[in-house]
């Protein structure tokens, strides 16, 4: 069991903790009070990870300390409220963003971590196979059309739109992004953000970008019919538009954009691509194991048309910090365009009908691209059940 810390100091301690949390790269830091006090955990590479524990003594203390750093009245406790600040650590510029929500015991707080230091990561760092890079790159060089990125929160959804726009930026064409919030500022490229409770919206926004001239349009995600017909009206209009949808897999945002009454020779005309997506723990490259697969892990395979004499295991060392895992991995699944996907609007097809036409046209299954990073040692087959059910 985690022990309380004796704080002597709120102030030391608030800042110690923010200290931990980037030296531990975690997303975000969780603050809740329960019966016995209040429970600090962080959230590293998705998974929440105990820290410690705050006395009851204390819990009002340290609470009151981070809404006081992030503007957030300190003497209202009975509704959300949300804040933020800004620290340089060692030379970085991080920004915290606070939420806080109230309880039976107390305040919980929530304080997202984003270092503005970060630069956008690379295509080639995505964990996208050769050929399914090949396929996303001639989806993404396209004059024209609209591309969408799918999967659920937290899917790296909005960093694979960044990596996809630091590979098309250039000083030829004119790239704005519409926003919420803007999360990793990209030189070269205008980037802008909505502001809901006064009326600018996804919507109001993109009719805004399209009198800035521009070549490249990417839209936070799309949200309502208005702002797909508005995103799908540009991609026929001689732009490339990026932005993301919340569904399963790649062939449900056709259906998704369907039950918004799109007009299906709409979709058939500008969508150009679907990139479906997950995050998957990578095995800390100092302390995996091989094994053999279980029999359960065996037939698991076997269903899904993989055969593997051996899978690794997350074990734990210093240099992981005992998780057994260090950052994260897509795993990815694309629907390209074809002209048999494109055929089939015309009928209103079912979702079995769509997937059915999709990988007969070559598109592979989450799992099946899963598994080719749990053959390669890149991560577990424990990780890639979790992340692609």
């Amino acid at each position: 069991m985690t022990h309380q810390r004796e704080i002597k100091s709120v102030i030391e301690f608030v800042d110690d903790l923010i200290r931990q949390a980037i030296f531990c790269r975690a997303s975000d830091i969780h603050l809740e009070p329960l019966e016995r006090g209040l429970r600090i955990r962080f959230r590293i590479d998705g998974v929440l990870h105990e820290r410690e524990w705050v006395s009851p003594d204390s819990m009002l203390q340290v609470i009151s300390r981070i809404k006081v750093l992030a503007n957030i009245d300190i003497a209202e406790r009975r509704i959300p409220q949300d804040g933020s600040f800004s620290r340089t650590i060692e030379r970085r510029m991080i920004d915290f963003r606070v939420s806080t929500f109230p309880t039976l015991l107390g305040e919980k707080l929530v304080i997202r971590i984003l270092d503005r230091t970060c630069t956008a990561i690379a295509l080639d760092a995505l964990g996208l196979g050769t050929h399914l890079r090949v396929s996303l790159l001639d989806v993404l060089e396209r004059k024209n059309g609209l591309f969408l990125v799918t999967g659920p929160t937290g899917s790296g959804k909005t960093t694979t739109l960044y990596a996809a726009l630091s590979h098309l930026n250039n000083t030829e064409r004119h790239i704005i992004t519409l926003e919420d919030p803007v999360e990793y500022h990209l030189s070269g490229i205008t980037q802008g953000h909505i502001h809901p409770g006064a009326g600018f919206s996804f919507a109001k926004g993109m009719r805004a970008l399209l009198r800035q001239d521009p070549d490249i349009l990417m839209v936070g995600e799309i949200r309502d019919r208005e702002t797909a017909n508005i995103a799908l009206e540009a991609a026929l209009t001689g732009h490339l538009v990026l932005s993301t949808v919340h569904t399963a897999d790649a062939p449900r945002v056709i259906m998704r954009l369907m039950d918004m009454q799109i007009e299906p020779f709409k979709i058939s005309a500008a969508l150009v691509g679907i990139l479906a997506q997950r995050l998957v723990r990578a095995l800390c490259s100092s302390c995996k194991v091989k094994r053999h697969p279980t029999s359960a892990e065996q037939a698991f395979l076997i269903s899904q048309g993989k055969d593997l004499a051996h899978v690794y295991d997350a074990h734990g060392c210093d240099a992981c910090q005992q998780i057994g895992y260090v950052g994260r991995v897509g795993i990815f699944q694309l629907l390209t365009m074809t002209e048999n996907i494109c055929s089939l609007l015309g009928n209103k097809p079912t979702l079995d009908a769509l997937q059915y036409h999709a990988h007969e046209d070559g598109m592979q299954t989450l799992y099946q691209d899963g598994l080719e990073k749990v053959a390669e040692g890149v991560t577990s087959i424990s990780e890639l059940i979790k992340a692609a059910a």
